[in-house]
């Protein structure tokens, strides 16, 4: 699916929320929930590892697998995370907000939404969805909307986490001072290791970092972890069976030695 097409499809979407729901209503709803979690800006004893929720179709448009949002988030619960993650954006799947919902209800760890962010509005639902975090996009948004949404986020009291690909992103979302500098795409993965490690030493020391991409092999995870992350984002594939599970507990707790 094309990016600019689930942009457009979210900002047509959202235009017809704030006609349906006032800001004002939302924010009421967002005042009713449980306060925020912390979460990676409180990192540093041990790697955060997150479980990602995500909604994939294949090519001709039906679910790779049976999509259940809340099994897929109890069974990395199961598993030891520290958070879970939701990415509904890869598509124009409408229910995105509605699983996010679900999730949070289900689960007694932090969440984070990974879709795109656009406007305070979206920041708003996303705390009234129970949200504890998100991820603010330098791919899709200019410098004036990033900065804006760092401070809403704030006023929310969630986690902000910038997500940045290159030099010139990170300057400016370092001058931002969010909790978290997220590496990568959430989306597409491609594990550039130089890349990621010359990104990562521009990081001053008091600024947590994560890869913002999902891991789904444990050699994927082997990789991140030499770039010496706070936290990364794993797949359900590694939640399968025990032996991998045990692998991947295993990796952890090593690079924390």
């Amino acid at each position: 699916m094309n990016l600019e097409t689930i942009i457009a499809a979210k900002r047509q979407a959202l235009q017809q929320r704030k006609a349906k729901t006032p800001i004002d209503a939302v924010r009421a709803l967002a005042s009713m929930q449980r306060r925020p979690q912390p979460i990676l800006n409180t990192v540093g004893e041990h790697v955060t590892l997150i479980g990602q929720v995500k909604h994939t179709v294949s090519r001709t448009g039906s679910l790779l697998e049976t999509y259940d949002p809340v099994s897929m988030a109890l069974r990395f619960m199961r598993g030891g995370v520290d958070a879970i993650s939701l990415f509904t954006d890869a598509t124009t799947y409408p229910r995105g907000l509605d699983d996010l919902t679900l999730v949070t209800r289900a689960v007694s760890v932090p969440a984070i939404s990974q879709d795109y962010v656009l406007d305070e509005y979206h920041v708003v639902e996303t705390r009234a969805a129970g949200a504890s975090a998100l991820v603010l996009s330098s791919d899709v948004l200019d410098k004036h909307a990033l900065r804006t949404l760092v401070s809403a986020t704030a006023r929310n009291r969630m986690t902000s986490i910038v997500q940045v690909q290159n030099e010139d992103q990170l300057a400016y979302a370092l001058s931002l001072s969010p909790h978290v500098i997220g590496l990568g795409s959430p989306d597409e993965c491609n594990l550039d290791m130089n890349a990621l490690k010359h990104l990562h030493a521009l990081v001053p020391p008091s600024m947590h970092v994560m890869i913002t991409c999902c891991l789904e092999s444990l050699r994927d995870v082997e990789l991140a972890l030499k770039i010496g992350v706070d936290a990364l984002i794993v797949s359900a594939m590694l939640f399968t069976n025990e032996n991998t599970l045990n692998k991947l507990q295993g990796m952890l707790n090593r690079s924390t030695e």
